[in-house]
């Protein structure tokens, strides 16, 4: 089967989960969907593939109330919650997992960039050469797309993080547009990295001019970091720029940074969701870096070294909570 086959099978069997759970969820819609799925094989297949992870994320739901409900169970970092509470957070996994069931692939097919020029997977990471020379190290899950002519040089960037080492060229700017943001680079090289709402960039060789829509551009040169957001461009602050691109070699760094954070960085590197449950386990802070060629490896160092437990409900899935195992 054909992969767009396959994604839009997966699309459809999550949207007919979702649909039938609905209380207005009518005879005519379940007659509708017993067609469907009675139509091909790969259907009855891809809604109980559904099915099974939501069963497990109901055992779950069962032992989290059961836990909770005994008063002589306490975890190191928070008192037990109402059994409601814990079935909420369950929920909550369980839409997320909804989520990756409906949109794994998607990024590829129907994400940001979807006629970008290049691109990488979760946990990939490639350099490329334009045509130009100037060089861009694309991170994990990155889309961008190149228009160079005889009198400009400028990249999109889709979605993700990438480095650009510019070659000079005093007769075409090298810009790069990022949704809210326009950088251009002044003979210099520099990180960009779209994250939801806002834009940073990291400055690591010579200048950049920054702007935001309908801004006056801010220098910001080697060594520091702005930020752009609907609200215009932030404050220019001082960046490690060792760190910023330890990712290049594949570990990257954090210094004393909340643990959602962390977790955030190394669920780019990997299929799936990384769901806390605890808002304390969150704010724990990490100082460290990890390997994202192996993010299991990683996930099992911080749940021996940390008060934290995780659970792996299937390949796509983690839940993450303070103090004793599930």
């Amino acid at each position: 089967m054909h992969e767009t086959d396959r994604l839009s099978v997966k699309d459809a069997a999550t949207a007919w989960f979702v649909r039938l759970r609905d209380e207005p969820a009518s005879d005519r819609d379940r007659a509708a969907f017993e067609t469907w799925r009675d139509a091909d094989p790969a259907h009855a297949e891809a809604y109980r593939e559904i099915e099974r992870l939501w069963a497990g994320l109901d055992q779950i739901d069962r032992r989290m109330a059961g836990r909770n409900g005994d008063a002589g169970i306490r975890t190191p970092m928070t008192d037990p919650a109402p059994a409601g509470r814990w079935r909420a957070l369950c929920r909550m996994a369980a839409a997320a997992l909804v989520a990756v069931m409906a949109g794994l692939g998607a990024y590829g097919l129907t994400g940001p960039g979807l006629l970008a020029d290049h691109r990488t997977g979760p946990g990939e990471q490639r350099e490329i050469v334009l045509a130009d020379g100037s060089a861009v190290h694309l991170n994990t899950a990155t889309a961008l797309s190149v228009d160079i002519t005889a009198g400009r040089r400028r990249v999109t960037l889709h979605a993700g993080e990438a480095h650009f080492e510019i070659a000079t060229d005093p007769a075409r700017p090298f810009v790069v547009d990022a949704a809210i943001g326009r950088i251009e680079a002044l003979g210099t090289a520099f990180s960009v990295r779209r994250m939801k709402g806002s834009v940073e960039v990291i400055v690591t060789e010579k200048q950049v001019a920054v702007s935001g829509h309908g801004q006056r551009p801010a220098v910001v040169t080697v060594g520091e970091s702005i930020r752009i957001t609907d609200a215009g461009l932030g404050a220019i602050t001082d960046a490690d720029t060792a760190a910023t691109l330890a990712w290049r070699q594949g570990r990257p760094a954090f210094d004393n940074r909340p643990l959602s954070e962390v977790l955030g960085e190394l669920e780019r590197y990997r299929r799936g969701r990384i769901v806390i449950l605890d808002r304390a386990a969150g704010a724990i802070p990490v100082t460290g870096s990890f390997a994202v060629a192996d993010t299991d490896a990683a996930l099992k160092t911080i749940e021996q070294t940390l008060p934290v437990r995780l659970r792996r409900v299937s390949g796509l899935l983690i839940l993450v909570s303070a103090g004793p195992a599930l």
